[in-house]
């Protein structure tokens, strides 16, 4: 087919495709075809789907595209403008949402005021900036009402939200609306504005007119100032119809809506009474804010006996923290000082505030309180009611009031002591002493008979703790609170007050932990097979005001005495009754160590008038009354007892007659000794082991099983006892050379004095069997013993001489030469021990 012919079919559309864009391929690999070959019927092994061009690029689409697009616009852009818009712009602006921050009226008269308005219009979509303009006034309504209008600049809205500041003009439509809804604004919760308008909306390039403005505003109201709280009250003066009243409050004000009232007067109501009347200047609300009001004006003298109780209650309330409503009825507002406003005046004539009058802090009435003394008696049958009292209950007071006040009476006093949070227990029997109390210097003194100290139920526990405190500790104290009913002369009338006692109350404990007892004074009184009774007196130094009566008690004592610890004994104290100041009691001790050696020593070193380092303490089962057991489990007392001060002479003296007959011979030596009981019991001496020495020099020894009983304060003198001296020659030697030299008395009859060391075994309280068994180590000095030479000595030595074959120079002289008898002895004992004389001679010539 010619070209001419294809190109023309393919411009009239017969193929699907033009001459240019035909391809054929060969399976078999043939050549091409040529451009002017006709069509032919072709067989294919495969065949190939030729390329075809989208629809969109051909001329007759896109042809019919434009020409619909311009029809579109034509229609749509005013359709956009006219109508779509507004209808957004609309939507928008219902949609949005307008808060009011703060609405402060100022310059109020009958029928217009300023405002200072700060709002914010919010909840429009970021994506949009647009100026919002007012084109009419903004009518606000209440209730259906249009109270008012005003005027605001255009808005700026960025970001979703716009704000808006403005101080403008308020006109008040219908003052009777205005004048209600400003009274129902500061006596309700709440209340609703709406604003209405005409507005245009400037935005993405477009002025939209016409459009409507419609909010409803929920605002907070005053609730009659309600959330007034009182910062101080005071009567700062006495005034010829009353008292002179000062308050001082702050009323939060929840509204955002604000107003300048100027002077404001308001009449004081309590119950029934009509108080007074309170003035307060300057007085501005601020929207959001809260705002102090200073109040001044004069209570009223009372007369009524009604109204009297009324001022009483209330006076009261306020002193012991109670909160009291008595309440403000308005009388009068002069915004500007000189002239009110109607409908302001209207509003605060409704207006009645409740003023809760309590004290911000509480009220320290009582500046100190001060006990003198207290007593307390605990008994078995009553162990959580001890009987308390004391003879002064001293408390300083101050009222809150600056006005002339004489207490005429006062009674009920109740207190309740507090340890540590915990109330103890109350008293309710406190009396005024009118005589020691002096009310122009606000000291009121009170006296408390002995009362039932009943301690609660859930408390005991923590009394326990006091009184380990106060017994252990050296300070120690407790709160008091309570309160006592008065009578007073006052300016507003006679009132009767309750006056309330809060203080708190610093104490000496007694001390026990540090504060030692003394002992003085022990005695043995007894004894038995089980223990040997002390008796000793105790001395208790109490600095604190507590006096204690705790009927009897049990303790234990332990020591130290020679190297040796151990427990001693029981302490008993018939009756622990103790006052200020040195107390002394009378205690007995159970002595009975469990160790013998220990209490050996101890014993011996009590005769001996040692004095020991003890420890008193306490146990569970210490006393019968339960609610000291812990008290006395926590008892501990350091202390030292004294042994027999002056320490006795058991020995006072001795008798050697005849005493030195045998000194050459057997040298044992008869006598007897008197022994001396210094002990309120009696005791008897079973054994006795005892070694004498004269200065120094071993004299003899005293062996004995002979009992010797003696009794309370006698003195007896023992059987014949037999003192071994040494038997050598050397003993012989030390009498003739130095003992008989210095004690020449003797020969005729003398007193020479000894020293004494002995063990002795004892009973205590009786024989054996009954008393109780000891063995002491006792020494004594210069024991008296009454020595006389035996006028046979000589012939002792004659013969001992004769038996040796030796003899004497000379005769015996008379005892009465004093001297030469002693030399005579001296040459009769070399005589008599002829070897032991030669070699002492031979040893003075080496």
């Amino acid at each position: 087919m010619p070209s001419s012919s294809k190109n023309s079919i393919a411009e009239k559309g017969d193929l699907p495709y033009p001459d240019a864009e035909t391809e054929y391929n060969s399976v078999s690999g043939e050549n091409e075809h040529d451009d002017h070959e006709s069509f032919k019927e072709y067989e294919y092994d495969i065949t190939h789907k030729p390329h075809r061009t989208p629809f969109y690029r051909r001329k007759r689409v896109i042809v019919t595209c434009a020409v619909g697009t311009v029809i579109f616009l034509a229609i749509f852009i005013p359709l956009l403008i006219f109508v779509i818009i507004p209808k957004v712009a609309q939507s928008l602006l219902n949609a949005s949402s307008m808060e009011l921050k703060q609405l402060n009226m100022t310059n109020p008269t009958e029928s217009a005021l300023t405002v200072s308005v700060a709002a914010r219009v919010g909840g429009i979509p970021k994506i949009f900036s647009a100026d919002l303009e007012f084109t009419e006034k903004i009518i606000v309504d209440w209730k259906g009402q249009s109270i008012g209008s005003m005027e605001l600049s255009p808005v700026q809205v960025k970001g979703g939200k716009g704000e808006i500041t403005e101080v403008t003009g308020f006109t008040i439509m219908n003052k009777d609306a205005f004048a209600a809804f400003v009274k129902d604004m500061m006596a309700s919760d709440g209340f609703v504005w709406t604003l209405k308008s005409k507005a245009t909306l400037k935005t993405l390039g477009q002025t939209i007119k016409g459009l409507d403005v419609t909010k409803d505003l929920a605002m907070s109201g005053l609730a009659n100032f309600s959330n007034l709280k009182i910062l101080k009250f005071d009567l700062p003066a006495d005034a010829p119809e009353g008292a002179k009243i000062a308050i001082t409050a702050s009323i939060a004000n929840p509204s955002p809506i604000g107003m300048n009232l100027g002077t404001l007067t308001l009449d004081m109501n309590f119950e029934t009474a009509y108080l007074g009347r309170v003035v307060a200047k300057e007085v501005t609300l601020v929207g959001g804010q809260p705002m102090i009001l200073n109040l001044e004006g004069t209570l009223l003298k009372q007369t009524d006996p009604v109204h009297l109780q009324e001022l009483s209650l209330l006076m009261s309330n306020y002193l012991n923290g109670v909160v009291t409503p008595a309440t403000a009825q308005g009388v009068s507002v002069v915004p500007d000082g000189t002239s009110g406003v109607s409908w302001l005046t209207s509003a605060i004539l409704a207006t009645k505030m409740t003023v809760p009058l309590v004290a911000p802090e509480p009220l320290n009435v009582i500046q100190g309180l001060t006990i003198e003394d207290m007593g307390l008696t605990v008994r078995p049958e009553a162990p959580w009611a001890p009987t308390a009292n004391s003879n002064s209950v001293v408390a300083m007071f101050k009222l809150p009031f600056n006005i002339s006040l004489n207490i005429t009476e006062l009674a009920n006093a109740t207190m309740t002591l507090i340890y540590k949070g915990t109330p103890l227990a109350d008293l309710t029997s406190a009396v005024w002493n009118q005589t020691t109390s002096d009310m122009t210097k606000n000291k009121i003194v009170f006296t408390l008979p002995p009362s039932p100290l009943a301690v609660k139920d859930d408390a005991h526990a923590v009394f326990q703790d006091f009184l380990k405190e106060a017994m252990m500790g050296t300070d120690t104290g407790f709160d008091i609170k309570g309160s006592a009913d008065s009578v007073a002369t006052t300016p507003l009338g006679v009132v009767r007050l309750k006056v309330p006692f809060k203080s708190t109350v610093a104490l000496k404990g007694i001390g026990f932990a540090s504060n030692s007892p003394s002992i003085s004074n022990v005695t043995v009184i007894g004894g038995n097979t089980d223990h040997v009774l002390l008796q000793a007196n105790v001395g208790i130094t109490n600095p604190s005001i507590f006096s204690v009566d705790a009927g009897a008690v049990n303790l234990r004592i332990s020591g130290t005495a020679g190297g040796l610890s151990g427990l001693m004994g029981d302490v008993i104290i018939p009756n622990l009754k103790f006052a200020p100041g040195l107390t002394t009691l009378v205690a007995q001790v159970k002595f009975k160590p469990a160790d013998p050696a220990f209490r050996d020593i101890f014993f011996s070193q009590f005769i001996a008038g040692y004095t020991f380092d003890c420890e008193i303490s306490g146990y569970a089962e210490s006393s019968s009354i339960v609610s000291l057991s812990p008290v006395m489990e926590a008892l501990t007392m350091k202390t030292k007892v004294p042994g027999i001060i002056p320490a006795p002479r058991l020995v006072p003296s001795a008798n050697g007659v005849p005493s030195l007959g045998s000194v050459l011979g057997n040298r044992q030596i008869p006598l007897t000794i008197n022994v001396w009981n210094p002990l309120q019991t009696s005791f008897a001496i079973q054994n006795v082991l005892a070694q004498v020495f004269w200065k120094g020099n071993f004299f003899g020894a005293i062996r004995s099983n002979t009992p010797i009983d003696v009794p309370v304060g006698a003195t007896v003198t023992s059987p014949t006892l037999i003192l071994q001296a040494p038997t050598d020659f050397q003993f012989g030697l030390f009498m003739v050379t130095t003992f008989l030299p210095a004690n020449l008395g003797v020969l005729t009859g003398a007193n020479v004095d000894v020293d004494m060391q002995s063990t002795i075994d004892v009973t205590v309280g009786g024989p054996v069997g009954v008393g109780n068994v000891a063995k002491l180590s006792y020494n004594q000095t210069a024991v008296p013993a009454f020595l006389k030479l035996d006028w046979g000595f000589g012939g002792v030595l004659k013969k001992r001489a004769e038996e040796y074959s030796t003899t004497l120079v000379r005769e015996e002289p008379s005892v009465e030469s004093g001297m030469e008898y002693v030399q005579w002895l001296r040459e009769a004992l070399f005589a008599a021990y002829p070897e032991e004389a030669k070699l002492y001679v031979e040893g003075l010539n080496k």
